[in-house]
C-alpha cells in the first residue's frame, strides 16, 4: 500500500472507531437515564411536598455531544428492534464506500479534498442506512397505530382504565407495537403517568401521533371529557393520513421507475458498448484524461440519483 493511501485509511478508521464508541456510550447513557426516570417517580412519597403541575407541551430533548453525533447519523437510539443490520456492519460498509470515494476523487483533486470527500460519503452512507432502518421501524408503528387506538377505544367504552387498555395492546398487538407498549406498561407500573410514558415512546420512535395521543390523555386527565370519542377521532385521522400517503406513493411510482431507468441507462449502455466495440471505451481506463472523465461521470450520476431520490421522497412525505 502506498504512503498516499495510508493517511485516508487511518482517518476513516479513526472515524469508524469513534462512531462505535458513540454508539456504546450513548446506549449505556440512555439506559441509565431511562432507569432513573422510571425509578425516581416511584420513590416519591405523595403528600410530602406540593407537586408542580406537569406541562403536556412537547419539548425538544436535550442531549450531549454524543447524542448529537448519533442524531447526525440518524442512529436508532434505545430501539434494539429497529436494527435490521448490525451497526458494526453498517460502519464497515460505510468505511468501504468512503475508501471508494477517496479512490475516485483523488483522480480529480488533491488528497486533502479526496479525504474530505471520503468522510462526507462515509457520513452519507451511514446516515442513509441508519435512516432506512429508523424509517422502516416508524412505518411499522404508524401502520399499526389505527388498530392500536381502536383497541384503546374499545377498552375504554367497555369501562376499563387506560392501564388495562395498554396491557391489552401489549398482549394482542403484533411487534413492534407490542414491545413498545410493554415498555410503556413497565414505566406506568413504576409510577409514571400514562401521558409521560407515551411522550417517552414518542421521543424514542419519533412517531408524532403518539405525542398527540399523549397530549389527548393528559388533557382528559386534567379537565375531563369524553376520552373514547377523542381517541376515535385520532384513529380516523391516522387512517386518512395513511390512505393519502399510500395514494401519493402510488402516484409517484412512475417517477420512481423513470429514476431507476435513468440511473441504470448509462451503466447498461456502457456494458453493451463494451461487448460490441471494446476499443471504444479503452481511453476511459487507459488515458488519464479519460479516467478523469469517467470519474466525473460517476460522481454526477451519483449526485443525480441522490437528487431524484430526495425529490421523490419530498413529494411523497406524509
Amino acid at each position: 500500500m502506498s504512503v498516499g493511501w495510508l493517511l485516508p485509511l487511518l482517518l476513516l478508521a479513526v472515524v469508524a472507531v469513534a462512531s462505535v464508541v458513540v454508539v456504546r456510550v450513548s446506549r449505556r447513557r440512555n439506559l441509565l437515564l431511562r432507569r432513573l426516570e422510571t425509578v425516581i417517580p416511584a420513590a416519591t412519597v405523595p403528600g410530602t411536598e406540593a407537586e408542580p403541575l406537569r406541562s403536556i407541551r412537547l419539548q425538544r430533548p436535550q442531549g450531549t455531544q454524543l447524542d448529537r453525533a448519533a442524531m447526525l447519523l440518524r442512529m436508532p437510539q434505545n430501539l434494539p428492534l429497529a436494527n435490521v443490520v448490525s451497526p458494526a456492519v453498517i460502519f464497515i460498509l460505510a468505511t468501504g464506500g468512503g475508501l471508494g470515494a477517496i479512490w475516485i476523487v483523488h483522480y480529480l483533486a488533491s488528497w486533502s479534498l479526496s479525504m474530505l470527500g471520503g468522510v462526507v460519503v462515509w457520513i452519507m452512507l451511514a446516515r442513509g442506512m441508519f435512516g432506512w432502518e429508523l424509517a422502516r421501524y416508524r412505518a411499522k408503528l404508524l401502520g399499526q397505530l389505527p388498530d392500536t387506538v381502536q383497541l384503546v377505544v374499545s377498552a375504554i367504552r367497555a369501562g376499563l382504565p387506560v392501564f388495562e387498555a395498554f396491557r391489552a395492546i401489549a398482549d394482542e398487538m403484533p411487534s413492534p407495537t407490542r414491545d413498545e407498549f410493554v415498555r410503556v406498561n413497565n414505566e406506568m407500573a413504576l409510577g409514571v403517568a400514562a401521558e409521560d410514558a407515551l411522550l417517552s415512546m414518542h421521543q424514542r420512535t419519533g412517531v408524532t401521533e403518539y405525542a398527540i395521543f399523549a397530549v389527548t390523555i393528559g388533557v382528559q386527565a386534567r379537565s375531563g371529557g369524553r376520552l373514547a370519542e377523542t381517541i376515535q377521532n385520532l384513529a380516523e385521522t391516522v387512517r386518512e393520513r395513511l390512505a393519502i400517503a399510500a395514494r401519493a406513493r402510488a402516484l409517484a411510482g412512475e417517477a420512481k421507475i423513470s429514476a431507476y431507468i435513468m440511473g441504470a441507462l448509462p451503466v447498461i449502455s456502457a456494458g453493451l458498448m463494451s461487448l460490441v466495440q471494446p476499443a471504444e471505451l479503452a481511453p476511459l481506463f487507459n488515458d488519464p484524461r479519460g479516467v478523469r472523465m469517467f470519474m466525473i461521470g460517476l460522481i454526477t450520476l451519483f449526485l443525480g440519483v441522490v437528487t431524484m431520490r430526495q425529490m421523490i421522497r419530498g413529494a411523497t412525505r406524509d
